[in-house]
This record gives structure tokens, sequence and C-alpha cells, in this order.
């Protein structure tokens, strides 16, 4: 289906920008209004990528049907408006992703909207049980942050990862361990070898202290 004229036409952005004028406006207030507009314009990015990524799947899909040069029409396409390929698969990714929170039943279409990109792309490579905590906030009406994935994102892995000690994921989950010290902990486990891991885990077990996470 062609799209009409009418159908052609751009959504508009309306944003309330503070006067750097206004002498009666405090500095603190003045970047808050600012932050506010700022975020809203990432949200008004995300939907735009979501989509600009879903056409590109749409016109890479229909080069997968076969045939002599099958894939050159594609990226002549990306060419013509001076994609990069890996800008291209890039916001094909994103709008897979959005398609499978959306399409799996844990965000709301509409919910996309509390997202800002940075948060939804994280979100996205987010294990589950996290994906399933920021949809049920961002189904509420919540809006998301990156900074609240990432902070929920370190208390899953520290609570739960099997490559830390016992001892070490008990006293994140009393609090006793600060997820944002635990989680970076995780992800230097992951690229030891095996031995060295086990050395550490060792380690950790024998003195579950921050301190000693830390070193």
């Amino acid at each position: 289906m062609v799209a009409t004229p009418a159908s052609l036409e751009a959504p508009t952005l309306h944003l309330d920008l503070p006067d750097p004028e206004q002498d009666d406006l405090s500095t603190l207030e003045f970047h808050a209004r600012l932050e506010q507009a700022w975020e809203l314009c990432d949200r008004f990015d995300l939907q735009t990528e979501i989509w600009r990524g879903r056409i590109l799947a749409a016109v890479r899909d229909r080069e997968k049907r076969g045939g002599e040069g099958r894939g050159a029409g594609f990226l002549q396409w990306l060419r013509e408006r001076e994609i990069s390929k890996t800008r291209a698969y890039s916001l094909i990714q994103l709008a897979e992703s959005a398609n499978s929170l959306v399409g799996d039943g844990l965000l709301e279409e509409s919910s996309v909207n509390n997202f800002s990109k940075r948060a939804f792309v994280e979100t996205a490579q987010a294990d589950p049980e996290v994906q399933q905590m920021i949809s049920e906030a961002a189904n509420e009406g919540q809006q998301i942050t990156r900074k609240q994935v990432r902070r929920l994102t370190d208390e899953f892995t520290a609570a739960t990862s099997p490559l830390l000690p016992d001892e070490i994921r008990e006293r994140t989950q009393q609090n006793l361990l600060p997820p944002k010290a635990v989680a970076p902990l995780v992800r230097e486990l992951a690229r030891l070898p095996e031995p060295q891991q086990e050395d550490l885990r060792r380690v950790l077990k024998e003195e579950p202290e921050l301190d000693r996470i830390k070193d």
C-alpha cells in the first residue's frame, strides 16, 4: 500500500523550553526543565529509530526472497540514504528487541514511550528477569532511565550469578554488600580462566568483605 500525502505528514514535537533571560528562574529549575525536554527528545528518537529499524528489516527481508543479486537492493537502499551496514543492523536489532518485548506480552506498546532510548536498549539486552521488572514498572507509567536499568541489572547479577560464592550472593541479598561493587566482580570473573575463577572464589569465600571485592 502506497502512503498518501496525508499519511506522510510528520508529527510535531512541541517543547516548552525555559527562557534563558528569565532572571526569577533559578539555575536548578532551569536545568531541570531542560533535562525534562531532553528526555522527551530521547523518547521521540526511540520511537523514530524503532520504526527505522522496522523499515530496514522490511527492505532486507524483501531481498531475501532470492534471485540474482540478492541483497544488492538492500545495500543500494543504504547507500542512497548514507546509512552504514553497522548502523542499519543496529536499528534492525533495536526494532527486533521492541517487537520481542511487546510481542511476548512483557511490554505494552504505549509503554515504550516511558523509556529513554539508552534505557530501552539496555533493557533489551538484560536478563529476562530484569526485563520483567522493568517492563512492569513501565507498564505502570513509570519513566525508565538508563540509570534505573543498570541499577536493577547490577542488583540481579550480584544476587544471582553462579560465578560468585554463596557467601557473596547471600551478603548482597542481605544488603551487606553493594550490588554496584559486586556486579563488576562478576564481569571480571567471567573473563578469567576456570582455575583463576576457582582461586578467586576461594579467597572471596574466606573473606566475603567489601575491601576484598575491591582488590
